[in-house]
């Protein structure tokens, strides 16, 4: 027979290493692990900063000409632990193969959530959008490529996942390119089907989620929109800190109500799309600027990523305008434009990895084994995230039980790099 401790080994192992191997998500954002004391004391949520932006002064004589310099922040949370909580009787813990499955179980159960909900996190806040009827793999994933591209996103690592109609319909066109071959064996565990086709390298994946849509709203903005940067501030008189989230702005519109969450809007001024612009060089892309709407607040007025900072806004300084995303300035009376016509479609999600971050946390977990009988185990992937497991016994109903958790929480550090794509 099997010891208790044998037996809790195994599961633990089998939990890790199962997890481990298809946590396809993971691996393809960046993860970091604040220090466990500055989480606690913060609250379980610390503010990071974000790239800076710096204008270019032309001319010999700069007297009066000198800037500050911004520092953009936002919220990295840890949310709470995803768990497998699990009771057995004694009789129960003979059968190692018994305990070998449910420990892989276990680890597929937890990679699936955490990988779902990376892909549900691009879908509700990432703010690039397009909507494709392309027959060529290659062409539909270069659209991705275009948009990012022509916004001077960041030359991070890039990845394209595919969901499973789309991986069929594209699947023949993308294998038979020259970037495909010789590729070994081992690539493919990860459902990886491409590597940098359109600088993207490419996965599928079939727990990418739905958007909602359908047709047109139509809405009006009812005032002129005049959105700055903003870095956090100390009160001179009290000392107290005050943070900014740099991605969310508040537009006033006629009505919000046939809105929802995760659509995607753009806007134009008398019948001329409000476009997006180089954030290095500030040229128009001739593209319309695509936002997603990440609450609604009350009814006349959305929420979205990223804050529209125009070009030509007069209100704003030199420096300010460098951090400008459109080239002019939503003004009032314009047209607010649900470009997520399907009532309900599959999303292919796009993104850069540094624009996604996955925080770790970490619990003092060897403190429970002072309490009576318990045990306690974790181990660190490669990938940086953590692994717990807590066990002990029940003398009066002779039963085991263990707790496997993992403790993390998302954020959508930069919407601007990342968002999803649809066929039709």
């Amino acid at each position: 027979m099997a010891t208790t401790g044998k037996i809790a080994e195994v599961l633990f192992e089998k939990t890790l290493e199962t997890y481990e191997h298809q946590m396809q998500m993971l691996d393809l954002v960046d993860h970091f692990e604040p220090g466990s004391g500055d989480m606690q004391n913060a609250g379980n949520f610390v503010w990071r900063p974000v790239q800076q932006h710096a204008p270019i002064i032309n001319g010999w004589d700069l007297t009066g000409n000198e800037t500050t310099i911004i520092e953009e922040t936002y919220p990295a949370i840890l949310g709470t632990p995803a768990n497998d909580f699990i009771e057995q009787r004694a009789d129960d813990l003979r059968d190692m193969r018994f305990w070998e499955r449910r420990g892989e179980q276990s680890g597929k159960k937890q990679a699936t959530e955490l990988n779902s909900r990376i892909a549900a996190l691009i879908k509700d806040t990432g703010s690039l959008f397009f909507r494709s009827n392309a027959t060529s793999g290659y062409d539909f994933i270069a659209e991705g490529q275009a948009i990012l591209n022509e916004r001077q996103a960041a030359n991070d690592m890039r990845y394209f996942l595919l969901n499973d109609r789309d991986n069929l319909k594209f699947g023949k066109d993308l294998a038979a390119r020259q970037t495909l071959q010789g590729r070994p064996e081992d690539t493919w565990k990860t459902g990886q089907i491409g590597q940098n086709i359109a600088e993207f390298d490419v996965f599928t994946g079939s727990f990418l989620p739905n958007l909602d849509g359908g047709a047109n709203p139509a809405t009006t903005v009812t005032a002129d929109v005049s959105e700055a940067p903003e870095g956090g501030s100390v009160n001179a008189t009290t000392g107290v800190v005050t943070n900014v989230d740099y991605r969310v702005a508040t537009i006033a519109v006629t009505a919000s109500a046939s809105y929802t969450v995760g659509d995607r809007v753009t806007f134009a001024n008398g019948g001329t799309a409000v476009q997006s612009v180089g954030l290095a060089d500030k040229n128009p892309s001739g593209q319309a600027m695509t936002f997603v709407i990440t609450a609604i607040p009350d009814g006349t007025s959305i929420e979205v990523f990223p804050k529209p900072i125009a070009a030509d806004d007069a209100a704003l300084s030199t420096l300010e305008k460098a951090y400008a995303n459109i080239d002019t300035q939503i003004l009032n009376t314009a047209t607010v434009d649900r470009v997520n016509l399907d009532a309900s479609a599959k999303v292919n999600a796009f993104w850069c990895k540094n624009s996604i971050e996955v925080t770790g946390g970490d619990a003092p977990l060897q403190l429970l084994s002072e309490f009576g009988g318990m045990k306690v185990v974790s181990s660190t992937m490669k990938n940086g995230q953590r692994m717990y497991m807590a066990y002990d016994g029940d003398i009066a109903k002779l039963t085991f039980r263990c707790r496997i958790f993992t403790w993390y929480g998302l954020t959508n550090a930069n919407p601007s790099a990342n968002g999803i794509a649809i066929t039709f």
